[in-house]
């Protein structure tokens, strides 16, 4: 199977992105990593997908983690990813057969740059949804004028975005008309339908087809399923407990199992000895 890639189109002369991300890969991929069952999966690669689109906002050596704590279901779900198309996810209660339509509980934005202090942002959740909290972080963390479109059964996802006047050719250059979002997805309905719900995107298909509605191929990107996690690192985070909780958590063992809750690879782990 033909990776997931993220796709970027743009219209510089009224001043808008489109971004399409095929992610057919990527969510069989997560599906078999976190049991995910018939029912939950549609809303499951709803939430995956409009999340990853956020990966458009990050720069070279940023990372974003997008946390999810419902308490009313109870709920939790982490998404963390990095410019260069890496992520992964971690998905509570384990063996999902219902994907809640509604959560209430904090949403936490944490973009993590290189040598510098997180940037957190957490936002009450009060009978939302997960499509209501990304476009939260849209408007308020990133400011930016954006709408995805997802469809989970063909696994594609878009993202138009409207650019700030400043970086629109024809405002220097011309007059120009200031067309809204709304408008935009209107008058390009048929072709972004068409995109958004084509079960096996081609990348010359999908760039003749922006290029026949005034979108210009920008450059793309794989998307994976990546976790760092390692058998070291599992048996240093173990160093961080105090003596007395490793007797408790080891028993009298040499050795325990500790699975991770990201990729949920099983890693025995001998019992560390504290200098």
């Amino acid at each position: 199977m033909k990776e997931s890639r993220l796709y970027s189109f743009l219209n510089n002369d009224i001043g808008f992105n489109v971004h399409v991300i095929d992610g057919k890969k990527i969510l069989e991929e997560l599906a078999k990593i976190h049991f995910i069952g018939p029912v939950a999966l549609p809303y499951f690669n709803n939430t995956v997908l409009s999340s990853m689109q956020m990966i458009n906002f990050l720069k070279p050596g940023e990372n974003l983690g997008i946390y999810i704590d419902s308490e009313e279901p109870y709920f939790r779900f982490k998404i963390e990813m990095g410019h260069s198309g890496k992520m992964r996810t971690l998905l509570l209660p384990e063996e999902f057969k219902e994907f809640p339509h509604t959560l209430n509980g904090i949403s936490r934005i944490s973009k993590i740059y290189n040598g510098k202090q997180p940037y957190t942002s957490v936002v009450e959740m009060k009978d939302s949804s997960t499509t209501d909290i990304i476009n939260n972080i849209l408007a308020g963390s990133y400011q930016t004028n954006s709408k995805i479109l997802v469809d989970a059964n063909s696994h594609n996802a878009l993202m138009i975005t409207k650019l700030p006047r400043k970086e629109i050719k024809r405002v220097i250059e011309d007059e120009f008309e200031d067309i809204s979002i709304d408008t935009f997805m209107k008058e390009n309905k048929d072709f972004l339908h068409d995109v958004l719900h084509t079960p096996t995107i081609e990348i010359e298909n999908l760039v003749n087809t922006m290029e026949s509605n005034k979108l210009m191929y920008i450059g793309s990107k794989e998307l994976m399923f990546h976790c760092p996690c390692s058998k070291e690192r599992m048996s240093t985070n173990l160093l961080t407990l105090h003596a007395n909780d490793l007797n408790e958590i080891f028993e009298d063992k040499n050795s325990i199992e500790i699975r991770c809750d990201y990729c949920n690879t099983i890693y025995d782990i001998e019992k560390p000895v504290h200098n």
